[in-house]
């Protein structure tokens, strides 16, 4: 309830926009099939039953094969404690600056890669299959900070091939255990997601990546996913040549979105 402003701000963002708005909650998604869920209201792995949702509907609606040159069907995906701060900026904007053959856009990261907010093509061949290798990783083990901890491992086989030799899973418990807290190993998940690309020469940032397929957007103008700076420097576990990145990759204000869970970013939203 705390975050209910920022959703009708969403919503009326959709409607100026004429963008398609679909909000997901525990009410109207059943994730218990997926995987089991540490307890009632932790939705992070329900992302995963919400973009195969929105990937049938749009099938279902006989659109296009993907890679068939079609019309784009976009997903633009934000969790709840993202929050529209430029409602006078289309989304357009930002597909612009990925590139027409980016299936799946980020906004990039060399703290940490989040994908509180991201774009899926789903008639991109690209895109569809980081989405199913993502659901499947994701329903097995633990992660540290849930979908978004599978997620760095799928993006490092995706990318790697047989270069990457699993070094991050030893960061995951192999085995789900509702009697243990999920690790606390996410900045250590993290960094070994850094060092691992960079390691395959897909390091931050922005276009030097090089990653086909995928767009990954920085900077004040194409950034649409930040942290508040004071709240990333409130991590003790950031060394010091992390914390010295922190300025680079948090929110300022002009930029998009925020992502927080302040109560005064969401009524600021709306």
């Amino acid at each position: 309830q705390r975050l209910a402003s920022s959703l009708r701000a969403k919503e009326a963002y959709a409607k100026r926009w004429g963008y398609e708005w679909h909000d997901f909650d525990e009410d109207t998604l059943d994730c218990s099939g997926f995987r089991p869920l540490r307890w009632r209201g932790d939705q992070r792995y329900c992302k995963m039953e919400a973009l195969e949702v929105m990937r049938a509907r749009v099938w279902s609606l006989g659109q296009p094969e993907p890679g068939g040159g079609g019309r784009r069907e976009v997903l633009f995906w934000h969790d709840a404690d993202t929050h529209i701060m430029q409602p006078e900026r289309p989304l357009e904007d930002f597909l612009r600056l990925a590139g027409g053959d980016a299936g799946v856009v980020f906004t990039d990261n060399a703290l940490s890669l989040n994908n509180g907010v991201f774009f899926l093509d789903l008639t991109s061949e690209v895109a569809l299959a980081f989405l199913r290798r993502w659901r499947s990783y994701c329903r097995e083990g633990v992660w540290p900070w849930a979908d978004n901890g599978c997620m760095y491992e799928v993006l490092l086989r995706n990318f790697g091939g047989d270069r990457y030799e699993g070094r991050c899973t030893r960061y995951r418990e192999p085995e789900h255990d509702p009697k243990r807290p999920e690790p606390r190993t996410g900045t250590l998940l993290m960094r070994c997601f850094n060092e691992e690309m960079d390691r395959l020469g897909m390091g931050c940032c922005g276009a030097a990546r090089g990653v086909p397929g995928f767009a990954f957007l920085d900077g004040r103008e194409g950034s649409f996913n930040d942290h508040r700076c004071e709240d990333l420097e409130r991590n003790q576990e950031f060394s010091p040549a992390e914390r010295s990145r922190i300025s680079s990759h948090c929110f300022y204000d002009g930029m998009f979105m925020v992502h927080s869970k302040r109560p005064q970013d969401a009524e600021e939203s709306l």
